[in-house]
């Protein structure tokens, strides 16, 4: 008897899971999903190089505990260029960044 309701409760279950997923953008929450693959991460280090775009720079930063990333030197691209021109390498800085689709982006950045 416990067989055939767990059974029915499973396929109930992946029923339902099956529906919602077919539902049209329109049903979804994408908001969840942004927020997981974009949460924005704050740390501080120091510029050791800028691209000549003002695209991207190289940052040696601190331990960065909410990822468990020990103290390193990581490119990081920049989503407004404008963001890099006030900096200069050798400068500290506290900045904020997010990790979409592989690459680690500055969003917000700060000489201290």
């Amino acid at each position: 008897m416990q067989t055939k309701f767990l059974g029915a409760l499973v396929c109930l279950v992946m029923g339902g899971a099956s529906a919602a997923f077919a539902m049209g953008d329109e049903h979804r929450d994408h908001r969840q999903y942004s927020m997981a693959s974009e949460q924005t991460i704050h740390a501080s280090g120091t510029v050791k190089s800028l691209a000549p775009n003002h695209e991207s720079l190289h940052i040696f930063h601190d331990p960065i505990p909410e990822l468990k990333w020990p103290a390193m030197n990581m490119p990081f691209e920049v989503i407004d260029h404008e963001l890099t021109h006030p900096l200069e390498v050798g400068d500290k800085v506290n900045f904020e960044f997010i990790q979409k689709e592989g690459k680690r982006i500055i969003v917000r950045i700060k000489k201290q």
